[in-house]
């Protein structure tokens, strides 16, 4: 419950608390997900959920859902993120912004860290010109964590955040400003909707573009954004435990051949 609440103090994490109901403005949720998001908010064991995972068959939970990598479910998570924030930069007036951008390969680049991202086919999750200044390309990576994983339950959300956006620095930024003479920005998020320090950067840079190009008050695209971002993380935490998780089978969809061996009617 500590970790909990911790995560609902964060700046932007209680926003779709606040936000009314409204089906055009995408802040509406059904029933089961407002009873399991407030019982997320607060620590508590969600219910009626399964004993064990379809996907793995490990013994299931709210932080087995977020760590099963099986079923695709958080991918769909870090991507609807991705998406929002690339549609926000076009929206601000950005008019070459690139989702999961091909880094240039390397040839013979030496980098200080090891853990620095070295593959032939490595990309960012988007790219977008002039960001940061006039015509110089700026990358973003996203990283959605959760804090109630063991590897982090014993830190505090300022250290969480520095460790996770630490962690994307030392893999992307060295090759980024080395090779592709850019900046390289981490954008961090926790599952509960918490919004890492350098993710605030963002957002206020693209609530000051939205401001003067709409005349919005800045304040009020700043609430409008984390508002967004909140139900982004939510939707998607409240995806990974509630939808039906099963193991990939790969079957190939000869038509022709199951026509034929069916004897359909067509």
């Amino acid at each position: 419950m500590k970790i909990a609440l911790k995560a609902a103090g964060e700046k932007g994490a209680s926003s779709w608390m606040t936000a009314v109901p409204s089906y055009d403005h995408g802040t509406i949720l059904h029933k089961r997900d407002f009873v399991d998001a407030c019982y997320m908010r607060y620590g508590w064991d969600l219910l009626d959920l399964p004993l064990s995972c379809g996907a793995c068959g490990g013994s299931f939970s709210l932080q087995h859902s977020l760590d099963c990598q099986r079923g695709g479910l958080r991918q769909i998570q870090h991507n609807e993120v991705r998406d929002i924030m690339a549609q926000l930069m076009r929206d601000a007036g950005y008019t070459t912004v690139e989702t999961e951008p091909k880094l240039q390969p390397l040839t013979g680049e030496v980098f200080e860290f090891q853990s620095a991202n070295k593959k032939s086919e490595a990309r960012s999750d988007i790219k977008c010109c002039g960001f940061w200044s006039e015509l110089r390309q700026a990358y973003f990576d996203v990283k959605v964590v959760s804090p109630f994983a063991r590897s982090y339950s014993h830190l505090k959300p300022a250290q969480l955040f520095k460790q996770a956006e630490g962690a994307k620095i030392r893999e992307y930024r060295e090759r980024i400003v080395k090779v592709e003479h850019g900046d390289f920005t981490p954008l961090v998020f926790t599952c509960t909707g918490g919004i890492a320090p350098q993710s605030h950067f963002v957002l206020k840079k693209l609530a000051e573009r939205l401001s003067a190009k709409k005349n919005i008050s800045e304040s009020v695209v700043s609430g409008w954004l984390r508002c967004r971002i909140s139900f982004a993380l939510l939707r998607t935490t409240l995806l990974c435990v509630r939808a039906t998780r099963r193991e990939k089978v790969c079957v190939e969809n000869n038509i022709e051949l199951a026509v034929s061996d069916t004897r359909l009617d067509y």
